[in-house]
């Protein structure tokens, strides 16, 4: 979904922003953050594209920083001046407050450049390339999306290049977050419904190679979730996909000889406690240490300690109550 809205530059940061920018509407017309219709969008299909106010010449910028990070290591392209310089703007700070319905948020995951190369033939057909990618990242129910603030993790990918449906273009299943919160709702222990929201990776179709086997999503839907026809997630350079990740999406395979680049950014709300498994508790410990020295003083609270909000959720130890049918754990 693409809405036009005025091209204009912004170039304040933590170091010069004095006012909130949520629904707020500056001298050339353009909102910063989201128009009623795309938060209500974003409610009832947990994912839509957004366009953002950046120039060219900032494209451009964060484009060539973008081509750097990839050739360096995590530690290195993370406190490159160019990305700290995209961190700090505060069009997506707005755009999480506004989507997550808080009054603070911060980031929860490493923020950093992701590729998708292109592939070489011969590719999967798109309904084997569903039947084998369909998964969600993040469990939380229905009350967690339903609470003010949302008690989710927001993804925010923002496109540094154009991106076509063949240059491996994530596909996403509109609408189909709301039945699998209910239904995480509906069967999880008390117990395991206390330890949502928390990043993890179930698949209507897992194979063993999944952390989360045997765990998965059942048809919640009158058409099997596999039988369905996922959107591609178009972009033009510069627009931005705004997503709830508790809904069905895929990668893609990249049929075109151009790496297609994005800067993915995820948000929580602040006073929201996320779970995660032990390895990107790690790493995210360590890589908000390197952001927080490396920010000005009143823009750390971007990147919090994670001991202080986030706890430890692996993928061993799986929920019986998200086995398929049948299966049997040896018990």
């Amino acid at each position: 979904m693409f809405l036009m809205r005025p091209r204009v530059t912004v170039g304040w940061n933590c170091n010069t922003r004095t006012r909130s920018f949520v629904q707020e509407v500056n001298r050339d017309g353009w909102i910063m953050g989201m128009t009623e219709a795309e938060l209500s969008t974003f409610d009832k299909d947990g994912a839509l594209v957004i366009d953002s106010p950046f120039t060219t010449d900032q494209l451009d910028r964060w484009e060539k920083m973008w081509d750097r990070s990839v050739e360096q290591p995590t530690e290195v392209g993370i406190v490159d001046p160019d990305f700290l310089d995209f961190l700090q703007q505060p069009y997506f700070e707005a755009v999480a407050k506004q989507c997550l319905r808080a009054d603070a948020v911060h980031l929860c995951g490493g923020p950093g450049c992701q590729n998708r190369d292109p592939e070489p033939p011969p590719y999967r057909d798109d309904q084997a390339q569903w039947v084998w990618g369909a998964h969600v990242d993040l469990q939380a129910t229905l009350e967690n999306f339903d609470a003010t603030p949302r008690q989710i993790r927001l993804d925010l990918w923002f496109w540094v290049n154009d991106v076509p449906e063949n240059r491996g273009a994530m596909r996403v299943l509109p609408g189909s977050h709301r039945p699998i919160m209910e239904h995480w709702s509906r069967i999880l222990t008390a117990e395991h419904r206390a330890e949502l929201p928390r990043i993890h990776g179930v698949w209507p179709a897992p194979r063993e190679a999944c952390g989360s086997y045997p765990e998965y999503i059942p048809d919640l839907v009158a058409t099997p979730w596999l039988e369905q026809e996922p959107v591609p997630v178009v972009a033009r350079r510069g627009q931005m996909l705004v997503a709830n990740q508790c809904g069905l999406h895929s990668a893609w395979q990249n049929r075109l000889d151009t790496t297609r680049k994005a800067i993915v950014l995820p948000w929580v709300a602040k006073g929201v406690r996320l779970g995660m498994p032990p390895n990107q508790f790690d790493d995210l410990t360590g890589e908000f240490s390197l952001l927080r020295a490396a920010l000005p003083a009143e823009c750390t609270r971007l990147a919090p300690d994670p001991k202080a909000w986030s706890f430890t959720s692996a993928y061993v130890g799986n929920w019986p109550e998200l086995f398929m049918p049948g299966f049997d754990s040896g018990a």
